[in-house]
């Protein structure tokens, strides 16, 4: 690809990234950004710069290794051209960052499982501290020896891809070090075993960026292979680092949980949570992806309906017009970053449409997930009676609550 095709794409990608102050200020200098980066990666001089690490505490306490706005760019950039080739390469019942998959298709596709004959018992895995055991020479490795794509690439374009990827994977996180931001007080509260801070030299990923989201898949691919291939696991999905496999009887289940524990021993330098085995009937249902499943439906967690209420609570605060200035502290670590970018009043009594809409899709992630069980009931009250002055922004798409829209008085209401 030559620099004026690699600027466009990358130019094309700034559409893509999600908004920051970074994204902002960037943009007013978006063409030379692209070029300078476009130079770069032609001339195999591209190197990530430092990240910014901050904590969340959403679904749990952990630490988020954000790249610069320049990186967000290039890992797009690279993503957009990899993923089909790696789409290629992964077994079809693995769930997390993949077009088609998602929570919602790996819960559907385990009740499949759990019907079919010969699938009386589950195992449920969790690989331990995923990301931060995740040895980077091992991983550079892989891609090194599986990066033979067939694809419509020049010879020369594979080898931009190439270069590019092998920085990003070479990068030690850690240096030169990262730019600490928001509550560091939760930074110090992460455990060691599961923070890159810990983390021996050359081991651990960070969490944060859609490189390591794609080439965390690509480290447990040898994982899928060697169940489906070498187990013959018929019965078997993995979305990330938590996987269920599925037998007629235990005894098989605890026979391949001994040898998957030593192929990712010995293959991967990985280990298997030691408390986080579930082996029991599938009648029982499985705890999973924020759901209780069974073989012909499924229940919500009371843990999502209490998340779900601490949002709505959080946000009726945040449109409340006497509420004290800044945002309220149940917010996410991301919420509050955004919040910090962003004005909460487009005018007078009006919100910011940009708000209306983050907390619309905020809500309907909770109602996507509610409608995979029969919830009607909890739809209907959540939004008739703890809604309460949201009301007035959102109101259901249909009249079995499956989601919310906004109403169009709302939708009227020009963007910035």
């Amino acid at each position: 690809m030559t620099e004026n095709e690699i600027a466009r794409q990358l130019m094309a990608c700034a559409a893509k990234a999600g908004p920051s102050e970074q994204k902002r200020a960037a943009l007013i200098d978006l063409p030379r950004l692209a070029w300078a980066l476009a130079a770069q990666i032609a001339q195999g001089h591209y190197r990530p710069d430092p990240c910014s690490v901050f904590a969340v505490t959403d679904p749990k306490l952990r630490e988020i290794f954000a790249p610069a706005f320049a990186d967000r760019l290039v890992q797009l950039w690279l993503i957009g051209h990899i993923g089909p080739w790696l789409e290629q390469r992964l077994i079809d019942d693995t769930y997390a960052n993949r077009k088609g998959g998602g929570t919602h298709r790996a819960i559907a596709r385990l009740q499949h499982f759990m019907r079919q004959p010969g699938h009386r018992w589950y195992c449920q895995l969790d690989i331990q501290a995923f990301f931060p055991s995740i040895e980077r020479a091992r991983l550079l490795a892989m891609w090194r020896q599986t990066w033979r794509p067939r694809l419509p690439f020049a010879e020369e374009d594979l080898g931009q891809l190439d270069r590019v990827a092998q920085a990003i994977l070479a990068q030690d996180p850690l240096d030169p070090a990262p730019l600490p931001s928001g509550d560091r007080r939760l930074l110090r509260r992460i455990p060691r075993h599961k923070s890159l801070y810990g983390a021996a030299p050359g081991v651990g990923l960070p969490i944060g960026s859609l490189t390591s989201q794609c080439f965390a898949n690509l480290y447990l691919d040898p994982l899928d292979q060697f169940v489906k291939h070498r187990l013959k696991v018929k019965g078997y999905l993995r979305y990330m680092d938590d996987m269920i496999l599925l037998a007629d009887d235990a005894e098989t289940l605890v026979a391949h949980r001994r040898q998957i524990a030593a192929f990712l021993d010995e293959r991967l330098g990985l280990a298997l949570h030691p408390r986080k085995v579930v082996l029991q009937r599938v009648n029982q249902g499985a705890n999973f992806l924020g759901a209780i499943v069974y073989p012909f439906h499924s229940q919500v967690r009371q843990r999502s309906v209490r998340a779900l209420r601490q949002r709505l609570r959080a946000f009726q605060a945040l449109l409340d017009p006497a509420r004290p200035a800044g945002p309220p502290s149940q917010l996410t670590a991301a919420w509050q970053r955004w919040l910090r970018d962003h004005p909460v009043w487009y005018a007078p009594g009006v919100p910011n449409p940009a708000l209306l809409q983050r907390m619309l899709a905020t809500l309907n992630s909770y109602y996507g997930l509610f409608r995979q069980a029969n919830t009607f009931r909890l739809r209907h009250h959540l939004y008739h009676r703890e809604l309460g002055t949201l009301r007035r922004f959102f109101v259901p798409a249909d009249a079995a609550y499956r989601h919310l829209r906004l109403r169009r008085h709302w939708l009227m209401i020009r963007r910035d």
